[in-house]
């Protein structure tokens, strides 16, 4: 026999596995107990009898309620009462802030209906709003009207701003100097009056000036005058250059025996401007400043407004 075997021969034999099959199956099972008591055992134990209460009765079906408890009927309460009140303050805030901004958007499309419609219709200044003014403007050129009218509502908000056509003023047709323009708008403002006998009256002319010598511009002269507050204001537009050579022209152009060479000469300055520039007459000062003939009448518009505004207070 060799050493191998010998000791394989020396080993103990093997132990059997234990069964965990069998000792779940042989676990302690409770014994079932009769589920019904004899009165003996019912006696013996400290149970009460059960007493069958029924919850609905027959008599109060319809007006069944479910039983509540005293601390659940308040937790109830308080929180109906949480969420009414936070509605409550979410529907008022909606409220306030609706009615604020649509009383807003209300008031910007009343105003701007009302610029619209006197705008296209002066006449409608009494049905659209009684407290507003009426400003007189000595011409109906549509430059000037809508130029005035354009600054007295962006000052005043409504205004109702018309044009009625003065008779022709016997001064140059180009005036010259300050002096000329000043006589020239009170004549316009005195012809006018005669047909409008309250409320502010506007003229408008425009002149050339020799500020130093062989230095010509041109500029604007706005004229307010409102007889029954006696009120006068005056305002100028932005000045223009005008080269010496055309002043030059229109002078030689004016015969010597014109009348009105006192106030100016017998040919406007835009002509020459205009046939030089290739432009309309009205669109030569745009090309010599930058800045359109509407726009800066515009400009001392608003200036005439608010320096009457400030005149009334």
């Amino acid at each position: 026999m060799s050493k191998a075997d010998q000791l394989l021969s020396q080993l103990p034999k093997p132990t059997p596995l234990p069964s965990f099959v069998t000792d779940a199956l042989n676990e302690y099972k409770p014994t079932q107990t009769n589920p019904v008591l004899n009165a003996t055992e019912t006696t013996n134990q400290n149970f009460h009898t059960p007493m069958f209460s029924p919850v609905i009765t027959n008599k109060n079906e319809d007006n069944f309620d479910m039983p509540t408890s005293p601390a659940s009927d308040g937790g109830t309460d308080k929180t109906v009462k949480s969420e009414q009140s936070s509605k409550g303050d979410l529907f008022n805030w909606m409220k306030g802030s609706s009615s604020s901004i649509f009383s807003m958007v209300a008031e910007k499309a009343k105003n701007s209906v009302d610029a619209v419609l006197t705008t296209l219709d002066p006449q409608m200044k009494d049905s659209v709003n009684p407290n507003s003014f009426e400003v007189v403007v000595a011409t109906e050129k549509e430059i000037v009207v809508s130029a005035v009218r354009e600054g007295f509502q962006k000052v005043f908000g409504t205004a109702v701003v018309r044009g009625l056509e003065s008779p022709s003023h016997p001064f140059a047709k180009q005036l010259f100097g300050f002096s000329a323009a000043s006589k020239a708008t009170r004549y316009c403002i005195d012809s006018v009056r005669l047909h409008v006998a309250k409320g502010p009256i506007v003229a408008f002319e425009r002149f050339i000036v020799e500020p130093m010598e062989s230095k010509f511009y041109e500029l604007g002269f706005l004229k307010l005058n409102d007889m029954e507050r006696n009120i006068d204001v005056e305002v100028y537009t932005q000045s223009v250059p005008v080269p010496t050579s055309i002043v030059s022209l229109i002078r030689d152009d004016t015969p010597l025996d014109y009348e009105q060479i006192s106030t100016g000469f017998s040919i406007p300055v835009a002509h020459f401007m205009a046939s030089n520039l290739k432009v309309h007459p009205s669109e030569w000062q745009e090309i010599m400043t930058g800045v359109s003939q509407r726009s800066s009448l515009v400009a001392a518009a608003v200036s005439l407004a608010m320096s009457y505004k400030n005149a009334l207070e």
